[in-house]
């Protein structure tokens, strides 16, 4: 009777065990060796000469970082001046990557995001002072009174993911469907502040939930469907949420790469996080919403520049991370290497199985997108952005 006993517990324990750390268990299995693509050549052999020094520098880049693609585009005075592309989308099926190529592009999306904010901004539907009670009447009593400036510049106290009561026990793996944006704030709905609104920085992904959940309330739309009305068909751009009922062409594969190693990442659902980290992209898009943006073509300058003003906190100083609105917006000197001073709004991502790299130059009208379909820290690859931008852009 006690063996019976122990292994009906077994056959419980086992399975929950399983499913609450499910992350864990995939991670540590169906690992292959990472295929020798080191010299595979870019998709595109350009004959000018500075694209063809692009083209180069970006296979060394590849070698570099053993990723199993890697995509970039560089805009211009509001033109794509040159797009390359190099490795594969689909290892498992001996597929190459192509400039049509889609990555997700994580917290990139919170910079996309705020151009659809701008333009509510800009038509006086929303305001920076304007509070979350305003337009999200399911919001909790503490949300409430959350203004749309502490949410976007994640002053609000609102927490990051954390550990649920859920099947896997960690949100950021969360792999549920979220039919409604309602939903996704009632993940965090009922939950504490960190600090009282405006008082500190504290980046949270679920700032730009809630963010979205304003955005449906002020233009009577869902999100994703005023986002493809009011930003991307407008400016000529093809950027998508990532969804389960909806199949992406050209949508890469994600991958982790350890040791010369390789396997697909766990399979996540990203419909919490649409506004946050849900987009999915090419360089091209990212480059073309860039211009877009720099060129005043959507937003008028003085909307630009509300949007990329680094938020001061309630006690005068300027947040720990010099955020704006969905953009980190400061005065870098890492792009030239005698740190010559150069403004720069940028926002980098981090999803599973991919990273992304966003930076806008509005001194040189210029912008560019980098973006692998492997999990790596964004910081890493700054330096490879600033590159290849040297050989589009130079100092007055």
């Amino acid at each position: 009777m006690k063996k019976i006993c122990i292994i009906s517990i077994l056959v419980i324990v086992i399975p929950l065990l399983f499913y609450l750390l499910e992350p864990i268990f995939v991670h540590t299995s169906g690992w292959s060796a990472f295929p020798k693509i080191t010299k595979s050549q870019p998709v595109v052999q350009h004959q000018d000469s500075i694209s063809k020094k692009a083209d180069s520098l970006l296979q060394d880049i590849f070698t570099r970082i053993e990723t199993p693609a890697i995509s970039v585009a560089v805009g211009k005075n509001g033109k794509i001046v040159w797009a390359n592309a190099i490795g594969y989308e689909d290892i498992e099926k001996d597929k190459k990557v192509s400039l049509k190529t889609k990555f997700r592009i994580g917290s990139t999306s919170k910079a996309v995001t705020s151009i659809g904010l701008g333009v509510l901004l800009q038509n006086r539907k929303l305001s920076f002072d304007s509070k979350v009670k305003e337009f999200v009447p399911y919001a909790s009593k503490t949300l409430s009174e959350i203004t749309l400036r502490q949410l976007a510049s994640h002053t609000s106290g609102i927490r990051n993911y954390g550990i649920c009561s859920c099947f896997p026990i960690w949100e950021y793996y969360n792999n549920d469907e979220y039919a409604t944006t309602k939903e996704s704030v009632a993940v965090f709905n009922n939950d504490d502040l960190l600090f009282s609104p405006g008082t500190d920085f504290s980046y949270s992904t679920y700032n730009y939930t809630l963010l979205s959940a304003m955005i449906e309330g002020a233009s009577e739309m869902d999100f994703p469907d005023f986002m493809k009305t009011s930003v991307f068909n407008p400016i000529g751009t093809n950027i998508n949420i990532e969804k389960k009922s909806i199949k992406i062409k050209n949508l890469s594969k994600f991958y982790e790469v350890e040791n010369n190693q390789y396997k697909e990442v766990y399979k996540v659902n990203n419909s919490n996080k649409w506004a946050g980290g849900g987009f999915i992209a090419t360089p091209t898009d990212l480059v073309t919403l860039g211009n877009a943006f720099l060129n005043h073509k959507l937003l008028n300058k003085r909307t630009v520049q509300s949007l990329t003003q680094p938020v001061t906190l309630t006690n005068g100083q300027i947040n720990e991370q010099s955020y704006a609105i969905g953009w980190r917006s400061h005065i870098s000197k890492s792009v030239f290497k005698d740190n010559y001073p150069v403004q720069v709004f940028h926002h980098a991502g981090m999803a599973t199985g991919a990273t992304s790299i966003f930076v806008l130059f509005p001194e040189y009208n210029a912008s560019i997108s980098l973006l692998i379909n492997k999990t790596e820290p964004p910081s890493t690859l700054f330096k490879y952005a600033y590159d290849l931008i040297h050989l589009f852009i130079h100092k007055p």
